[in-house]
Order: C-alpha cells, then sequence, then structure tokens
C-alpha cells in the first residue's frame, strides 16, 4: 500500500515542511507500513531534511517534459516513445498508488498565476487516468479570477475521491460558489496543528543560543521576503513599517524580538533571511533583536515561538506555529488563507477587533503599530480564546487523516 503526495514546493519553506512531516506521521500512525512517495520541487534538499523517514522522492522537474510528451504524443502518436525518462518518473510515483494526496495548503488559487495552478493540477490528473483515488488535503481553495481557472479546478475535484478544507471561507465557497458536492467537502483544519514541538531542553538551549532574557517579554516576527511580490507592493515602504514595528516593540513594549525566518529560499526574492539581516542592521545589531538564522526544523521554530507572548506573521505556518501553541497572535495577510484559519479560530467579531491586518494595510505605518497594540494589550484574553477552542481544532486535523486512512482501508 502507497500514498502519493503531490503539491510540495520543497521543505526551504518550513510550513510546507510542517506539513509534510505531519501528514507522514499522522498517516503511519493509522498505517504504520505505508510506504510513500513525494513529489518535490527540491528533491537534494528534501532527501536530506527527510532521511529519518524512509520515503521515497521524485522531482517534479519531470512533470514539464512530460506535459510536452504528452501534447506530442496526441498530436503525433506515431512518434510517442513510452520509455522516455519523465514517463518513467511518473510511472515510478504512481505504481501501486492506493492514494495521491494534494497537499501545499494554499496551491489551488489564482494568486500564484494559472500556469502555476495548471502544474500542481497535472500529477492529479495522472492519477485519476491511472484509477489512483484523488484527496485535496486541507486546502484553501481560491477564489479564482476567472471561470476558467475555476473550472481548471473543478475539472479535478469533481472527479477527486475527497477533499478537505482548512477553514470556513473555503468550504464555503467550495459547496457554494463552485457548486461541489458537499458528499466530498469536509471541513477540517490545516495539518501544522498537529506538529509536535521541540522539546522543552532544546527549546530551553535556543533560547539561551539565542540570548532571550527570562525577564522580559519576546515577541515573534515571521517576516517575509517575499510578500511583496506576492502583493505587488513596496519594498521599501515593508522594510519602514517592520522598522517602526521593531521599534514600537522595544521601546514601548519594553520587549525582546527574535525574527522567525520560517522560508529558506534559493530565489533571493523569497528567502526570509535576507530580509531579517536587513533589519538586523537597521538596528545596529541590537542584541534585543535576536535573528533565529539557524538551519531550523519546522518543530524547533515552532517550540521556540510557543514561548513567546506574541507572535506577528506574514508567513501562514509562522502564525499557525503560535496559534496551535495558544499565542496570541496577529497574523499580515494576503489571501483567504489568513482570515479563514483566524476566523475558525476566534470567531468574526474577534478577529475584526484587531487580530487580522491585510499585507496592504501594514504598510501603513500607524495603521500596524496601533494593531500591533491593540493585539498586545489583549494577548492574555486571546491566549485564554486559543486554548479553550485548540481541542476542538486539532481533532478537525486529526479527521483529516481519519478519512484518508477510510480510503486506505
Amino acid at each position: 500500500m502507497k500514498a502519493v503526495i503531490t503539491g510540495i514546493t520543497g521543505l526551504r519553506n518550513r510550513g510546507v515542511e510542517a506539513m509534510v512531516i505531519t501528514t507522514i506521521e499522522q498517516l503511519r500512525q493509522r498505517q504504520p507500513k505505508l510506504a510513500m512517495s513525494i513529489l518535490t520541487e527540491t528533491l537534494d534538499y528534501d532527501e536530506v531534511r527527510l532521511q529519518q523517514y524512509n520515503v521515497d522522492l521524485i522531482s517534479d522537474g519531470s512533470l514539464r517534459p512530460l506535459h510536452k510528451l504528452h501534447r506530442w504524443r496526441n498530436n503525433l502518436s506515431q512518434f510517442y516513445k513510452p520509455i522516455a525518462p519523465a514517463y518513467k518518473d511518473m510511472l515510478r510515483l504512481l505504481d501501486g498508488a492506493s492514494v495521491a494526496i494534494a497537499s501545499g495548503g494554499d496551491i489551488f488559487s489564482s494568486d500564484y498565476g494559472v500556469n502555476f495552478l495548471k502544474r500542481q493540477l497535472q500529477p492529479l490528473e495522472y492519477a485519476l487516468d491511472a484509477g489512483v483515488p484523488v484527496v485535496f488535503l486541507a486546502q484553501s481553495i481560491g477564489p479564482f479570477k476567472t471561470q476558467t481557472e475555476a473550472e481548471i479546478w473543478l475539472n479535478v475535484a469533481r472527479r477527486s475521491k475527497l477533499v478537505t478544507v482548512r477553514e470556513g471561507f473555503s468550504y464555503k465557497y467550495v459547496t457554494k460558489d463552485l457548486g461541489l458536492s458537499s458528499d466530498i467537502v469536509k471541513h477540517t483544519s490545516d495539518p501544522a496543528f498537529l506538529l509536535p514541538p521541540a522539546s522543552p531542553e532544546i527549546v530551553a538551549n535556543l533560547r539561551k543560543l539565542y540570548n532571550i532574557n527570562p525577564d522580559r517579554p519576546v515577541v515573534a516576527l515571521g517576516i517575509s521576503q517575499g510578500i511583496c511580490r506576492y502583493t505587488r507592493t513596496d519594498y521599501e515602504q515593508h522594510i519602514k513599517v517592520w522598522s517602526q514595528v521593531i521599534k514600537m516593540i522595544l521601546d514601548e513594549f519594553g520587549a525582546q524580538v527574535i525574527l522567525i525566518p520560517h522560508v529558506h529560499d534559493y530565489r533571493p526574492h523569497n528567502d526570509d533571511r535576507i530580509l531579517a539581516g536587513q533589519l538586523q542592521r537597521l538596528f545596529n545589531f541590537d542584541p534585543r533583536v535576536q535573528l533565529a538564522g539557524a538551519e531550523h526544523t519546522a518543530s524547533e521554530f515552532k517550540g521556540l515561538i510557543s514561548t513567546c507572548d506574541l507572535v506577528v506573521s506574514e508567513r501562514m505556518h509562522a502564525a499557525i506555529a503560535g496559534l496551535s501553541s495558544g499565542v496570541c497572535t496577529l497574523p499580515i495577510g494576503y489571501s483567504v488563507k489568513a482570515e479563514g484559519i483566524m476566523t475558525d479560530l476566534l470567531g468574526a467579531e474577534m478577529v475584526h477587533q484587531g487580530l487580522l491586518i491585510s499585507a496592504q494595510q501594514f504598510l501603513d505605518i500607524d495603521t500596524a503599530c496601533n494593531t500591533i497594540r491593540s493585539a498586545w494589550q489583549q494577548r492574555q484574553q486571546v491566549s485564554a480564546h486559543l486554548n479553550s477552542v485548540l481541542p476542538e481544532i486539532k481533532q478537525r486535523t486529526a479527521t483529516n487523516f481519519d478519512l484518508i486512512a477510510q480510503i486506505l482501508a
């Protein structure tokens, strides 16, 4: 029995790592001998990160030539040669598969362009053609900018065995606006809510490593080097706002700052360490502003974040690390996912009382500082509410894997 996991853009993104690790561990708790093949953009790096999990990794680079091959086969079938290397890779991926699981969290929308959307759907279409059941796992879906893009997704989703969505906004959008049958759509939660944090001993040592003073509060900042590219906003203004926010945290809150670079990337426009370094430099490497800059795992980041007093984050899974640990967390959102997840946890009224800010609103210094100041003032109330709802949210997360286990049975 084998599960195929797709939608993996690479574990340099610790949000992707959080979803992949949780998926592997949760499925193997239910099916200990389950084999797994993972289609990923960063094969060499992920082989190192997943060494202990005994999974088969396949580069998704093979899909692009396969797509061309598919077209050539259709147009010039007399030249079709099934021994092509890309064809072999896809055969290897799907060989013996009992289920194909689309991970990734927010990859089925218009946010990253139609070509990216098609590329993520491509292996799922091959799985369906091969008779392998397809599952969309805990996704935020859409909203799609055009009906054409919606139909591209629906063409695969309608033939799928199961679609789980990680927040209520997507459930309503998929079942009401797009008309997908509620028989196959289930409202669950993000897999990362079940990611185990690093051990208390490791977390204690990390706090010493980053010179965190136990007598001062700590604010974790999940800064994003890539958010200005996604939202087409001003990068220099983005840095200017963050520097004012950090100054407020240091001077007004009397707190320390730990910068969380949740995405390391070989592409400079998406590597959070670059922005973090710039911010440290602006503060002349003030020891109250620390960068958690080691090659941390998602669990180590979560452990570190869980000890903070407030999290402000542009990276959704750095935010989920705080939320799932019961820490008051203010996401800076650029899509439906942040508002949907926060509303599931806190309710619409609480979210709109200063516990969510859009990427565009964040670029106004007064709005950004006032919103973070409001979150700081209500952090204990928010933490208490989170701790009261987290058992239900984590049960919803577990439901994802219970449902997949039923398909595998």
